[in-house]
C-alpha cells in the first residue's frame, strides 16, 4: 500500500454525498483511492441510501456516518423532489455538524478536509461555519462543469444567445448538446437553483479546488477552460469487473454470464438506461424494442421496475414483444455492469450516458449508441459521438420523438464490419488504453490524487 503521508499528520476527510448510486459509487471509489494514500475517510450519506445498497463495503481507515434525511424509505414520486431537497439540507445541515463536533479533541476537529459531491452545495455553508476547507467532487464531465460556470457568471452569459455555442476552450455546442436543466424547452428550475449555489460557492473560495473523475487525456481543454477553477482529474473511479464488491444495490447473479458465453465475439447488443430507466417514456421504449428486435441481434438487456401497476403493465408489454420475437434477447432485472462490459462477446452498448456509465465503456473499450435523457446525458452524448468519435446518438426528430429506425440505423452503424464501425472500435480501445492507465498505481490521475493528499 502507498501510504505517502506520515501517520502523525495523516488527513481526515469528511466525504458527504448526496444519497443516489451515481454519487455513492464513485465517491466510495475515491474513499478507497484516498485511504490507499494514508487518509483516512469518514463517508457520511443519508440512510435512504443504505437501505438501498445493503452492506456497504468495509475497509481499515473507512468509517461511516448515516444521518436521516426524512425519507428514510425513499421518494414516492418525482413530485416529492422539492420538499426532499429542503429536508435533506436542513436535516443534513444539522447532522454534519453533529459529526464534525463529535470529532472534536483539545478544541480542535480531527476532520482536515470536507469533500462534498454534487446536488449538496450547502455542505461548503455547514464546512465554512467551522473553519475547514472544502473541496467539490464533481462526478460528471469537466465540459458540464464548465457550461454551467459560464452560464451562471454574467460576463460570459451572452455567449448562450447564439446557436452553436461557442465557450473558451470547448468545442462549439448547440443548444441540444447543453445540460438538459438548460434547454428551453426540458429546465428543471429546482436544479437550477442548485446549481447555481454550487457555482456561487466556488466563486466565494480564493482557490476552490473540484477533484474531478475524468483523466487529462479524455478532456484535457475542459480542465482549464475556466481559470479561476483548480480542477485536479482523478478518473476514472470507476469499480474493477474483478471486485466483489463492485455492485453494492444488489446480490450476484450469474445467469447472465452463462448466457453471454454462448455467444460469438462482438455479437451481443447491451442495453441499461440508468437506475432511472423505468421514467423513459413508453414511446422512447417502444421505438427501442423496435429498433433493437429489427437488427436481429443477440440482446442483454437491464429492464428495472417500480412497483406502480402501471410500470408493471408498462413492463409486461415490452416482455411480450420479446417473447414474440423469439430471436436470443435476455431481459435482466440487474447485472453487474463491469462483467457485462469486459466480457469478450459484448460488441456495443446501448446506454443514457450517465457519467459512470460512460466511463465504464470508455474503460472496457465497448463502442456506443447513446441515447440520452436528462441532465449531463444530452453533452455527454455530443462528446461520445463528435470528440472521442466511439459512438453514435440517437437523434430526436419532432417533439423529441424517437423512430425504431433511427434506433435501427444507430445500431447497424456500430456493429456491421463497415469502416466508420471499425474507427470506433480502434478509438474505443485507444481510450481504454489511456483510461486504465490514468487510474493506474503511477498514473496522471493516480498521482494527482496523491499530491492533494499531501497538500
Amino acid at each position: 500500500m502507498a501510504n505517502s503521508v506520515n501517520a502523525c499528520r495523516r488527513p481526515h476527510y469528511l466525504l458527504v454525498t448526496f444519497p443516489a448510486q451515481g454519487h455513492i459509487n464513485p465517491a466510495l471509489q475515491l474513499a478507497n483511492r484516498l485511504i490507499h494514500h494514508g487518509a483516512t475517510v469518514t463517508y457520511a450519506t443519508a440512510v435512504s441510501a443504505l437501505r438501498r445498497m445493503g452492506e456497504p463495503p468495509s475497509a481499515q481507515g473507512l468509517s461511516y456516518a448515516w444521518f436521516s434525511d426524512g425519507f428514510d424509505d425513499g421518494l414516492k414520486s418525482f413530485e416529492d423532489q422539492k420538499i426532499y431537497m429542503s429536508e435533506l439540507k436542513r436535516r443534513g445541515s444539522d447532522a454534519l455538524s453533529d459529526i464534525i463536533r463529535a470529532n472534536l479533541h483539545d478544541g480542535a476537529t480531527t476532520i482536515t478536509t470536507v469533500i462534498y459531491s454534487v446536488l449538496v452545495p450547502w455542505v461548503s455553508t455547514v464546512a465554512r461555519d467551522f473553519h475547514l476547507p472544502t473541496t467539490l467532487l464533481w462526478i460528471e464531465p469537466a465540459t458540464v462543469l464548465d457550461i454551467y460556470y459560464y452560464y451562471f457568471n454574467d460576463s460570459h452569459k451572452h455567449l448562450f444567445e447564439t446557436d452553436p455555442i461557442k465557450l473558451p476552450n470547448l468545442p462549439p455546442i448547440s443548444t441540444g448538446d447543453l445540460p438538459s436543466f438548460l434547454q428551453p424547452l426540458k429546465a428543471l428550475p429546482s436544479a437550477l437553483v442548485t446549481l447555481q449555489e454550487h457555482i456561487e460557492a466556488l466563486e466565494s473560495e480564493s482557490d476552490p479546488r473540484i477533484l474531478v473523475n475524468t483523466f487529462s487525456n479524455l478532456e484535457h481543454d475542459a480542465l482549464a477552460s475556466v481559470k479561476k477553477l483548480r480542477m485536479i482529474p482523478i478518473g476514472p473511479l470507476v469499480s474493477s469487473s474483478s471486485d466483489g464488491k463492485a455492485d453494492l444495490f444488489r446480490s450476484s447473479e450469474e445467469d447472465y454470464i452463462k448466457w453471454l458465453d454462448s455467444k460469438q465475439e462482438k455479437s451481443v447488443v447491451y442495453i441499461s438506461l440508468g437506475t432511472h430507466a423505468e421514467d423513459l417514456p413508453e414511446k422512447h421504449m417502444e421505438a427501442l424494442t423496435s429498433g433493437v428486435l429489427a437488427t436481429g441481434r443477440p440482446f442483454l438487456w437491464v429492464v428495472r421496475e417500480k412497483n406502480q401497476e402501471d410500470d408493471k403493465k408498462k413492463k409486461n408489454r415490452f416482455l411480450d414483444l420479446i417473447r414474440e420475437d423469439g430471436r436470443g434477447g435476455l431481459v435482466v432485472g440487474w447485472c453487474s455492469q463491469t462483467a457485462v462490459l469486459a466480457h469478450p462477446s459484448v460488441g456495443c452498448f446501448v446506454t443514457h450516458c450517465g457519467w459512470n456509465s460512460t466511463l465504464e465503456s470508455l474503460e472496457s473499450g465497448v463502442p456506443v449508441v447513446a441515447f440520452p435523457q436528462f441532465a449531463d446525458q444530452c453533452t455527454t452524448a455530443k462528446l461520445v459521438e463528435a470528440t472521442w468519435r466511439i459512438g453514435v446518438r440517437v437523434k430526436e426528430g419532432e417533439e423529441g420523438h424517437v423512430e425504431g429506425d433511427e434506433v435501427r440505423r444507430c445500431l447497424e452503424k456500430v456493429m456491421s464490419g463497415g469502416e466508420e464501425a471499425e474507427e470506433m472500435r480502434e478509438n474505443a480501445a485507444r481510450w481504454k488504453t489511456l483510461a486504465v492507465d490514468a487510474a493506474a498505481e503511477g498514473g496522471p490521475s493516480d498521482l494527482n490524487l496523491k499530491r492533494f493528499v499531501e497538500e
